[in-house]
């Protein structure tokens, strides 16, 4: 088999990802450093503390940066978190990649050992998973009762079951083998725990002694107020803001426990507030959005009256034709005076305003623009005319009241128009004069929450938009998988650990076997295990290079140096107890948290949790991509196309090839 050699300096691919990395360093963790992002083609610069919006900033227009664009793009399309995780990743790996060509490893070995560890870390991971059945809307004092599962149980039934380190379902005691003797207390992270009861005499249920941990007070199940706080990482305004724009959301419903289905994105609209200070974010009930000053006069006649609403999907121009619509050709409009055009735009004005006086209509929520000269005539009969209103917002109406949304005025009809619907003034966000006034449209019942987001700041406010979206992502995100990580890299750590397990497993070829193969086979044989053991301390660099810089970032250690030595401390801690997955949950954080981070008092002694689908794919998205582009330069270096296991990452022994 032939073998070529290949110059770190032609992968130019793999060192253009992590220069492009380098730059979110600062955004890991909870206490995220802000960059100014300056263009000298504009002279404009904007603030960020947001990998996806630095992306934005940054020249991708290379094939390299327009692949890791698209990468991070799908990412964030797809979970709204985790993409600081994926950009810094994509840099470490990249790193480690070029270490294992260095090291004159063939590319086929690297993609097919790193994606193998990879994968086997993530099975394990299900040690950590800590489930989310039942995520109560308040948090319940000892004396009170909570019904579960249909019927009434008290606190002292509403104990868990321990399985791997979590929590499962709620199961009343009743419902429970005879089995249990007592309830144990089980530490978590942060000092903070959740009572449990322990299953003997099972050994599917039974948890051996492993660690000596301390007992401190327990906590019987989740709240929706514990698992915002353990999902916020630092960012506690936005996060409260989404607990009550959940609480909200449920004040309406008769469930006690809360649901991906009961919190969607869909249910919350944002509306910025670019003049008053950030005290004054809040969340409420229904549409709240600014108006023209004018407005206010029409909207206090509003106020206290049942109003008449019209939703319109399209634009309210005469100009405006739905997707799709396709005008007739070979048409050219003749006409001897040359004001034509604006009496046809005036003839629409006329009949749309008269369409909409006759219809006794109050309120037109409008999807896009409307002509100005219809909103005048319209504001003379004490008509309101809304844009820019999102589809969300129109659907949580039609929903409510009952009204179909029309794309054109001549569609309007009894089934399009709804009742019941109310407007009023915003004080608490309308108190300067000759400024944008604050109306809430609303209907009992409606299933809309919208989030004020107030900041005098301006580069700031798109900030705290991110923010807010970040952690209502993160809520979400744990409600659909039902089990959350613990958070604070203790999930990184436990893959570091078994990534060491696997360097331990891996065995040369016996000698007996290898005389059944090819000298060229018996020399790659032998040479697999090193290989295999150092790729595997490349991916594990990776993610000791992140775990050390979110150390770092929080403020806990004066350098990185200290925070890695701080890790490999842990990792042989790990070794010493039989079961890593409880250490890792029990008392990870505890060791290396050296000092307090500064809470406030209500967020003290909180666990910190992780998402785990977004995390984990955000390491799969980054490991691809760092293959995607290996495999790119190494055609372009070698001049061959490798073949499709390459980038699948199948890998058979003793057939390798090397590039």
């Amino acid at each position: 088999m032939a073998i070529m050699t290949m110059k770190l300096g032609g992968h130019l691919g793999l060192i253009e990802l992590c220069n492009l990395s380098s730059s979110v360093k600062t955004f890991l963790g909870p206490q995220k450093s802000y960059k100014f992002i300056y263009d000298p083609n504009t002279q404009e610069s904007s603030l960020t503390c947001s990998a996806f919006r630095l992306l934005e900033s940054l020249d991708l227009s290379s094939a390299v940066g327009q692949l890791l664009n698209e990468t991070i793009q799908a990412h964030h399309k797809a979970y709204k978190t985790g993409t600081t995780t994926l950009f810094f990743l994509v840099g470490v790996w990249s790193k480690a990649v070029l270490e294992c060509l260095h090291h004159g490893i063939p590319v086929s070995l690297i993609v097919s050992v790193m994606l193998e560890g990879l994968n086997s870390c993530i099975e394990s991971l299900e040690a950590l998973h800590i489930p989310l059945h039942n995520v109560l809307t308040t948090k319940p004092t000892s004396s009170d009762s909570t019904s579960v599962a249909g019927g009434r149980s008290t606190n002292h039934e509403n104990h868990c079951i321990a399985t791997r380190g979590g929590i499962s379902d709620l199961k009343c005691l009743g419902h429970l083998p005879k089995t249990v003797k007592h309830v144990e207390i089980i530490p978590s992270i942060n000092s903070k725990i959740r009572q449990m009861s322990k299953l003997s005499h099972s050994r599917h249920f039974s948890i051996p002694k492993i660690c000596s941990f301390q007992d401190t007070p327990p906590i019987s199940y989740h709240s929706l107020e514990d698992l915002t706080k353990s999902l916020s990482h630092g960012n506690w305004e936005a996060m409260e803001l989404v607990e009550k724009a959940a609480t909200l959301l449920l004040e309406n419903t008769h469930q006690i426990s809360v649901t991906k289905d009961l919190f969607q994105a869909a249910y919350v609209n944002i509306c910025l507030l670019r003049s008053q200070s950030e005290l004054n974010s809040s969340a409420t009930f229904g549409y709240v959005t600014l108006v023209r000053p004018e407005y206010a006069t029409i909207v206090q006649k509003f106020e206290g009256k049942p109003i008449r609403v019209l939703l319109l999907d399209g634009e309210l121009t005469e100009k405006y034709r739905h997707l799709g619509f396709n005008r007739a050709r070979n048409l050219k409009l003749v006409s001897k005076y040359g004001d034509n055009i604006s009496s046809c735009e005036e003839s629409w004005i006329s009949t749309a305003y008269h369409k909409i006086v006759q219809a006794n209509i109050n309120v037109v929520l409008v999807g896009g623009d409307a002509c100005p000269q219809l909103a005048m005539q319209c504001i003379h009969r004490d008509i309101l005319i809304i844009t820019h209103v999102k589809p969300n917002v129109l659907q949580a109406f039609s929903d409510c009241i009952g009204a179909e949304p029309v794309t054109y005025l001549k569609q309007v009809s009894n089934h399009s128009i709804g009742c019941e619907v109310y407007a009023k003034i915003c004080p608490q966000w309308s108190s300067e004069p000759n400024q944008l006034i604050a109306v809430n449209i609303y209907a009992h019942d409606i299933n809309l929450v919208t989030v004020v987001l107030s900041c005098r700041l301006l580069p700031k406010i798109q900030i705290m938009e991110d923010q807010f979206w970040t952690c209502s992502s993160k809520l979400y995100n744990a409600l659909l998988d039902k089990k959350v990580f613990p958070g604070g890299g203790a999930v990184e750590l436990f893959c570091l650990d078994h990534l060491q397990k696997l360097e331990e497993t891996l065995e040369p070829v016996s000698s007996a076997n290898r005389g059944s193969l090819s000298c060229t086979s018996s020399w790659l044989s032998t040479s697999v295990v090193y290989y295999q053991s150092f790729v595997y301390k490349c991916l594990a660099k990776g993610w000791i290079k992140y775990l050390s810089t979110l150390l770092f970032n929080m403020g806990e250690y004066s350098s990185e140096l200290e925070a890695t030595t701080i890790i490999q401390k842990e990792l042989r801690n790990i070794s010493t107890c039989s079961s890593p997955s409880s250490y890792v949950i029990n008392e990870y954080l505890r060791n290396v948290l050296k000092n307090e981070i500064e809470f406030s008092a209500e967020y003290t002694q909180v666990p910190v949790y992780d998402n785990v689908l977004p995390k984990v794919e955000a390491w799969r998205s980054a490991l691809h991509l760092v293959h995607i582009v290996l495999q790119s330069d190494a055609e372009i270096i070698t001049g061959s196309t490798t073949q499709k296991r390459v980038t699948t990452g199948q890998f058979v022994s003793g057939d390798y090839q090397f590039l």
